[in-house]
């Protein structure tokens, strides 16, 4: 029996709560048996008063063991969406989700901008080396993206501070607007060099993934069939070859959006972004294990979620794909 797009996506989203809490059993289980005391975090000192060790752990439900504590979160997180407090910031008022809403505005903004670049320039580039294999135009341009893939992204954004603000700091001028040395706030010359950082690392990547897909594509039989019955090139091309080889290539966006999530971490951090990504390293670096749950959790189900979304983006590629039910 087969099953169309929604019904897909209400199954897929039905397994979510399940993923979640998988995810959240085991990130929790790992972060209490990490170094790192949260009471003396809290307590900012090494050794902390036991009288006052006991009001920390009952302030903030730090007593008891793994499944009791556990348990509590868990339903803290159902009833009211509490991802717990900060242990850096030594407040039970100061929830995770406070402090990751104040920040994950930009980082989104600039996530969502470096996928469409990612998408809108891989693309293109992917079915031009495919179309073009077998001449010069090929290596070259694969040679030319594997450079970028190469570069670590600290580096890499040094090299683009450089390049935007020394070598291109003129040209920019003369349109009127200057690229900052760090993120300014209300300046929107500051997302310049994060997109590119990101961008630039991963659309060559994304390049070469479509060229593979096209190529691998353009020797089936339908193909041939529909040069045979005189359809242009380009029809040919875009109307059969690409949109089936689009299928393997929509299983990579929950890959490329984890790939800007975790690049965007270094690249904030080394760019001065106020965003989750800067947000999150300096909370790996204060040992605040509920900030790093919570971000788990966060970036966990939105993958899960576009992986539902995937499926259900399959079959509008492609009709004759149907998910079946199994018959007893």
């Amino acid at each position: 029996m087969g099953y169309g797009p929604l019904p897909i996506l209400l199954r897929r989203l039905a397994l979510v709560p399940i993923l979640v809490f998988v995810v959240a059993a085991a990130t929790y289980a790992l972060t209490h048996v990490a170094p790192g005391d949260p009471v003396k975090i809290i307590g900012g000192a090494r050794q902390v008063d036991p009288e006052k060790a006991e009001l920390i752990r009952e302030e903030f439900g730090l007593h008891g063991g793994y499944f009791e504590r556990f348990g509590r979160y868990l339903w803290g997180l159902v009833s009211r969406g509490d991802l717990g407090p900060s242990y850096y910031y030594r407040s039970p008022q100061r929830s995770v989700q406070e402090l990751l809403g104040e920040r994950i505005w930009v980082s989104a903004q600039i996530n969502l901008m470096a996928l469409a670049l990612i998408y809108g320039l891989g693309i293109p580039i992917g079915v031009y080396v495919a179309v073009n294999r077998g001449t010069w135009k090929d290596p070259a341009v694969i040679g030319f993206l594997k450079i970028f893939d190469s570069i670590p992204s600290p580096i890499m954004v040094v090299l683009i501070v450089y390049l935007m603000v020394e070598v291109l700091g003129g040209v920019f001028r003369l349109l009127g607007f200057n690229v900052p040395v760090v993120w300014t706030p209300g300046d929107p010359a500051s997302y310049i060099v994060p997109l590119v950082a990101l961008t630039i690392g991963v659309f060559g990547g994304m390049g070469r993934f479509v060229r593979v897909s096209m190529i691998a594509t353009m020797d089936d039989d339908y193909v041939r069939t529909a040069r045979a019955k005189g359809l242009t090139e380009r029809v040919v091309l875009y109307r059969h070859v690409l949109r089936n080889g689009l299928l393997p290539l929509s299983t990579n966006i929950g890959l490329a959006f984890v790939g800007v999530i975790v690049g965007s971490i270094v690249i904030e951090t080394r760019y001065a972004v106020p965003g989750v990504g800067a947000f999150i390293f300096q909370s790996i670096n204060q040992r605040d294990w509920n900030v790093i749950l919570g971000f788990t959790l966060l970036v966990a189900t939105l993958i899960i979620i576009a992986n539902a979304l995937v499926d259900m983006l399959y079959v509008f590629i492609d009709p004759r794909i149907r998910f079946t039910e199994r018959v007893a």
